[in-house]
C-alpha cells in the first residue's frame, strides 16, 4: 500500500509540474487574443461612428444651403360659432406638373 501513495504522490507532483506552465501558457495567450479582439473590436467602432458623423456632416451642410419652394393653396373652412373665419383653415400644396410627370 505504501508503494501506490508514493507512486500516486510522484505522479501529483509530476502533473503539477507539467500543468502549472501550460495554465500560464494559456492565461497568457488567451489575454494576447483578447487584447487583439478588443482592439479589432475598437477599430470598427471608430470607423463606424467616423462614418456616422461624416454623413451626418454631409446632410447638416446640403440641408443649409437648400430652400423650399412651393405654391400653396388655402382652403377656409365655414366658420363656426365663436371661431373667426381667418383662423379656420386647411393647407394644401397645389400640384405642378413636375409632379404628375413623376407618377
Amino acid at each position: 500500500m505504501r508503494m501506490a501513495d508514493e507512486n500516486s504522490r510522484k505522479q501529483s507532483w509530476l502533473a503539477w509540474l507539467i500543468l502549472i506552465p501550460v495554465l500560464i501558457a494559456a492565461a497568457v495567450v488567451g489575454f494576447f487574443v483578447f487584447v487583439v479582439i478588443l482592439g479589432l473590436v475598437l477599430c470598427a467602432a471608430a470607423v463606424l461612428l467616423t462614418r456616422l458623423w461624416w454623413l451626418r456632416r454631409k446632410m447638416r451642410k446640403a440641408g443649409a444651403n437648400q430652400t423650399l419652394e412651393g405654391e400653396y393653396v388655402v382652403i377656409r373652412a365655414p366658420a363656426r360659432d365663436g371661431e373667426s373665419g381667418d383662423n379656420a383653415g386647411v393647407v394644401l400644396p397645389q400640384r405642378t406638373e413636375r409632379d404628375t410627370d413623376l407618377r
